[in-house]
């Protein structure tokens, strides 16, 4: 039982800390990514130049890695959610719990284990989406600056 009740506080302050590292970097080097693609688009407008569509891609790829990441929070705040419940259900239901106290606690652990596996290629997807951008941006750059 005291085992459970650990995992509760854990599920409990996982609530506010999952993916806190990794969702910055991705956040902040997206959103530097749709600044420097915004102020290419802008030098470019006011130079009567073309905006290659390397630039559009990148801004879109750093615009959805963002995205993304919002829905992996979202997703991930409910596996620590339903996990929490489960932990709770557990630990109301005591060592022998009855019928009804066993299907919350299946329901719960079914819930948070369907939310935390979400999670693992969401977060696979917003990696590969800033990836995609970052590779895009410098690809043009490369391009502009190498023929130069």
């Amino acid at each position: 039982m005291e085992s459970t009740k650990e995992r509760q506080k854990l599920a409990w302050e996982g609530l506010f800390y999952s993916n806190r590292r990794i969702d910055l970097l991705l956040v902040s080097i997206s959103g530097g990514g749709i600044y420097a693609c915004l102020e290419t688009v802008k030098f470019l407008s006011e130079k009567d130049a073309s905006v290659h569509w390397l630039i559009w891609i990148s801004a879109s790829s750093f615009l959805f890695t963002i995205i993304v990441n919002f829905i992996g929070q979202f997703v991930g705040k409910k596996a620590n959610h339903y996990d929490y419940l489960y932990c709770d259900a557990k630990i109301e239901g005591g060592e022998d719990p009855n019928c009804e106290a066993e299907m919350e606690i299946k329901k719960y652990d079914e819930l948070s284990d369907k939310f935390s596996n979400a999670v693992g290629p969401i977060n696979i997807a917003c990696t590969v989406l800033m990836i995609a951008g970052l590779t895009s941006i410098l690809l043009y750059f490369l391009a502009v600056f190498t023929s130069v």
